[in-house]
């Protein structure tokens, strides 16, 4: 079974090693679309993304999309010679042992897509939401699927039981730069929640609140082995 991955990226060079890192042995081949603008907000010089990526063995295309779906497209027509194509974001990642199971259920995947309900990181990747939002990314589909927005998909998909660890709202990742300019942006009320909500943030505080809710905070450190990739 031939697999692919795609990427989309943003000034993404605080979190995208640990993506490839950890798809490294199970892709043939994985392409990250580095934008050269952020999809709202004002434009920024480009970080070292696109360099991070070639130095792991990743192909680049660069260029400027207006939502993330017309780049994870753009890599499916790249990778038309694959029987899967994984496609994680760039703050996403599953250790070796999850990888190897989501490889298994794949060989007899009843559908074209496969989706997951990822743990999702808050502040540093020491917390974790709960209850875990009720978030489900595509993270594989077959070369015939296409993207409609953002990361819906015009196929019918199945639940993958694993899990995946998201560094969804937590650092090492640029929190702030996420709710200003990434497909997110549009959620927020920009710099009054980072500050009021996020920024102030400590650690001993038992809630978090994002548009979509007030989570609680529990302590459930990111695996090692995914730490030692970023």
């Amino acid at each position: 079974m031939k697999i692919g991955a795609i990427t989309p990226a943003y000034n993404e060079e605080a979190v995208i090693s640990g993506t490839i890192r950890c798809l490294a042995l199970f892709v043939d081949r994985h392409i990250v679309l580095v934008s050269e603008r952020p999809y709202f907000g004002q434009e920024h010089k480009p970080d070292c993304t696109a360099e991070i990526v070639e130095n792991l063995g990743a192909h680049v295309v660069t260029g400027r999309w207006d939502l993330d779906h017309y780049q994870r497209n753009l890599g499916i027509q790249m990778l038309q010679d694959c029987d899967w194509i994984l496609t994680f974001d760039a703050d996403e990642m599953m250790t070796t042992e999850e990888l190897e199971k989501l490889h298994e259920f794949l060989i007899k995947c009843p559908t074209d897509a496969v989706a997951i309900r990822p743990e999702v990181y808050w502040k540093t990747t020491d917390y974790v939401l709960r209850p875990v939002p009720d978030f489900t990314p595509i993270i594989a589909v077959k070369p015939n699927v296409k993207f409609t927005h953002i990361r819906n998909i015009d196929s019918p998909h199945v639940l993958y039981p694993g899990t995946m660890h998201h560094l969804s709202w937590c650092a090492p990742k640029n929190i702030k730069s996420k709710i200003l300019h990434y497909a997110h942006a549009s959620d927020f009320y920009g710099a009054e929640w980072y500050k009021n909500e996020y920024e102030n943030w400590t650690p001993g505080m038992d809630k978090a609140v994002l548009p979509t809710g007030i989570y609680s905070v529990e302590k459930r450190p990111l695996p090692d082995e995914l730490k030692r990739l970023l």
